[in-house]
């Protein structure tokens, strides 16, 4: 039986994504995607459809976002109609440099055209000429950096920079990089009132929030389409979250298979002390949860061919039984590829495919062999991998892989130039700790215990808090000097798998729930006054969930198919059953409890 359509496109309950005419739809799919991942339902519209339609019809978008780049010229008739949706009570995201220009190219006069609906004097031009964008630190309150929703690890505590009596101590960071600079507009005169977010070092406004009239406007200095075509998209996806929670109120797909957060554990196993080691791990008890995705890099040697520093997977009694015994508690064995570590992971480019290919098929026939299953995820020596090495895990089969590209993020389908890199695998980010982001580089850096265990609880608690996936990975010689730290950890996890707020998963599992959750068609319409969801999917929307804000929804009532409800503090959260299509309205007859569970034909 066929199914049926969804409910056509309804202004009331749309986010616009509003483009220039004739914008690529490619560089389009870069906001849509990382929109579908985060759950945000989001229509493109285009500055002409806008324009054409009344005033009033206008006014019906729930929320209207401009993005960076992509829109930079406007008419006056475009920018004063956002004015006026705003000041009607439209909710506008406006993007870094959307809607600076004019039709013909050149900044305003003084300021932004849109500066007073943003709060915030930008785009200079007159003042600081071709100063007018500056590379600067990124800086927000631990309030601020826990609204947007950046994970811990990405900021550390530094100098506080005072602005409006509000202090501003967590400076963006990342991965090996002693400073993080971002493109910025300089900024002048900020309103009263207006909420700020994030500032620079020189307390010039990167991030904020302002109302103007009846309406609101989140401002962001940041080019997060250009950052995310750049494979540093946190930004953009933490955004669009926070505009569509905290802006719009919109139900969202949650990107956590039944709406638990959970964490990813990638052990990288690469030589034959590393097997040794994996007893520390079994010692504190770390192989009692999960599971977890371990990675074995499975040639003799390590650092040049016949060193005999490697594991020898093939031919090492030791090394198997690890293997098996790993792969029955439920844990995924990857491909740690190369075949011999250190030399295919200093070695390999961008140009000599060719002639490194071989390695990685090398490493994952010994793996398939010894576990009589296809190998369906990789992890990059020394985390080198051209965009060759991409092509020959889709070629493979492989599902999915560990990446240091968009740091802090969940899984993502990779953009870079324009072009979207993965097309049937996932790349699964690492979430760092500051500049580093395993035991091992932790014990090199002499970083203190305390520190570090602090962070690796408090990014459990993040995942549970907001219902969704990171990544964190190790080698198994580092463990033993922070072990103190990874008790912590699990015993963390375990109390909060208990109340059924976190679970530990595997790279492959993630990456097939992302796919069939990929294929989930949802829209919202407004039914006489009333919100609807309407879901469908081809084979089941099974642990697929929605969070729907209360305070858009006095209680839900299921119309079709099966699922839970459930309340909690600040929210209604709906978990599909194993049926095909879903229909909940906000709308309700008779009370429902807390939890139930209404089924209908």
């Amino acid at each position: 039986m066929a199914l049926a359509a969804l409910p056509p496109f309804d202004q009331s309950h749309t986010l616009a994504l509003l483009v220039a005419d004739g914008t690529s739809a490619q560089i389009e799919k870069i906001w849509l995607q990382a929109a579908s991942e985060e759950g945000v339902k989001l229509d493109v519209v285009t500055a002409s459809q806008f324009l054409r339609t009344r005033q009033s019809e206008q006014q019906r978008y729930a929320g209207i976002i401009v993005p960076d780049t992509i829109h930079r010229n406007a008419s006056a008739f475009l920018t004063e109609s956002l004015r006026r949706y705003v000041h009607h009570g439209g909710k506008l995201m406006l993007v870094f440099d959307a809607l600076t220009y004019d039709l013909n190219g050149a900044y305003a006069g003084r300021t932004a055209r849109l500066s007073d609906a943003t709060g915030v004097e930008y785009a200079l031009y007159d003042e600081f000429g071709e100063a007018v964008i500056q590379r600067r630190p990124v800086i927000g309150s631990a309030s601020s950096i826990a609204r947007i929703g950046i994970p811990p690890g990405r900021t550390e505590a530094q100098r506080a920079v005072s602005f409006d009596r509000q202090l501003y101590d967590q400076w963006m960071t990342t991965y090996h990089y002693d400073e993080l600079q971002y493109p910025v507009f300089q900024t002048g005169v900020v309103d009263a009132g207006t909420d700020v977010l994030l500032v620079t070092p020189e307390a010039q406004i990167v991030a904020a929030r302002h109302a103007s009239g009846k309406g609101q406007t989140l401002f962001v200095n940041l080019p997060l389409g250009l950052l995310k075509n750049s494979t540093d998209g946190l930004l953009l996806h933490s955004f669009l979250r926070y505009f569509s929670d905290s802006f719009v109120g919109f139900p969202r797909l949650l990107s956590a298979p039944d709406g638990i957060g959970g964490l990813i554990l990638n052990i990288h196993v690469d030589n034959g002390y590393a097997i040794k080691s994996l007893h520390t791990l079994q010692q504190l008890g770390v192989f009692d949860q999960g599971p977890y995705s371990i990675h074995f890099t499975a040639g003799p040697d390590v650092n040049r061919f016949g060193d005999g520093f490697g594991m020898d997977a093939l031919h090492d009694r030791q090394t198997q039984q690890w293997i098996r015994y790993l792969q029955a508690r439920g844990n995924a064995i990857g491909n740690h590829g190369g075949w011999i570590h250190n030399y295919f992971g200093t070695r390999i480019n961008a140009d000599n495919g060719a002639e490194y290919a071989k390695y990685l098929t090398l490493n994952n026939d010994a793996l398939q062999h010894l576990t009589g299953q296809p190998i369906t995820e990789y992890s990059a020596p020394i985390g080198n991998q051209p965009l060759w090495v991409t092509r020959w895990l889709a070629e493979h089969r492989v599902l999915t892989y560990y990446t240091t590209s968009n740091l802090g993020m969940g899984p993502t389908r990779m953009f870079l130039n324009d072009t979207q890199i993965d097309t049937t695998t996932w790349s699964i980010p690492v979430t760092p700790f500051g500049r580093i982001a395993s035991f091992e580089e932790a014990m090199f850096a002499q970083q203190a215990a305390a520190p570090l265990t602090d962070w690796l609880v408090a990014l459990g608690q993040f995942v549970a808090d907001n219902q969704t996936i990171r990544q964190i990975y190790c080698h198994p010689i580092g463990v033993p000097y922070y072990a103190d730290s990874m008790r912590k950890l699990l015993e963390s996890t375990k109390s909060m798998a208990a109340q059924h707020r976190f679970n530990w998963h595997t790279m492959t599992d993630i990456a097939n729930f992302m796919s069939r959750r990929e294929q989930v068609r949802w829209r919202l319409t407004n039914d006489h006054g009333a919100t609807t969801l309407h879901a469908s999917h081809d084979v089941t929307l099974a642990h697929m969930s929605w969070r729907v804000p209360r305070a858009t929804c006095v209680k839900p009532r299921i119309l079709q198919g099966q699922a839970t409800i459930a309340k909690t503090d600040d929210s209604w959260q709906i978990n599909a059953g194993d049926v095909k299509t879903l229909a909940v309205t906000c709308v309700v007859e008779v009370p429902l409890g807390d939890l139930e569970i209404v089924a209908h034909p």
